[in-house]
């Protein structure tokens, strides 16, 4: 049991993101993280997964989603799914602060991911595009101008909110 805000965190371009469930934990199988967005956090830029599904959840707070060409400040109950393939992106442009759970599976290394991208935008000098992208990349994360499929062209694909 992991209780709010605590279990293992690093911080990534200011947002602290706590690992719930890895994928050593589920034998690569599947992974939570909790991304405690802070107000104006510009959080992922638009990109896809070739092998990833990714999940979010709104728990609190307003997040800028986008799927696709879609774009939508999403509300506490709001889930999005992601196929491989589909671009993505998440942000908190506002003045409050936000929690979203993102949710991969298979799980694809992504606490590692978030603990080298954490130490990269802490190091000096600061890092390159290039230093960025290709740690992205071996983490089967691609910038979306690369192999672009939107919701129409992808089956599967899901953004509901569940706001009662």
């Amino acid at each position: 049991m992991i209780e709010p805000g605590a279990g293992p965190t690093t911080v990534v371009g200011g947002t602290p993101v706590s690992f719930l469930v890895t994928g050593d934990d589920t034998a690569g199988r599947f992974g939570l993280t909790e991304h405690r967005l802070p107000p104006r956090a510009p959080g992922a830029p638009l990109h896809f997964h070739s092998e990833l599904t990714e999940m979010f959840y709104v728990a609190s707070g307003d997040v800028l989603l986008t799927l696709g060409g879609e774009r939508r400040t999403a509300g506490p109950g709001t889930f999005m799914m992601v196929p491989p393939g589909t671009s993505h992106a998440f942000g908190n442009p506002g003045a409050d602060p936000a929690t979203l759970l993102v949710m991969f599976t298979p799980d694809g290394g992504r606490e590692r991911y978030f603990r080298e991208l954490g130490d990269l935008l802490n190091s000096s000098p600061e890092p390159t595009p290039g230093m960025l992208e290709e740690l992205a990349r071996r983490f089967d994360q691609f910038p979306a101008a690369e192999g672009l499929v939107t919701p129409e062209k992808s089956s599967g694909t899901s953004f509901d909110a569940h706001n009662e």
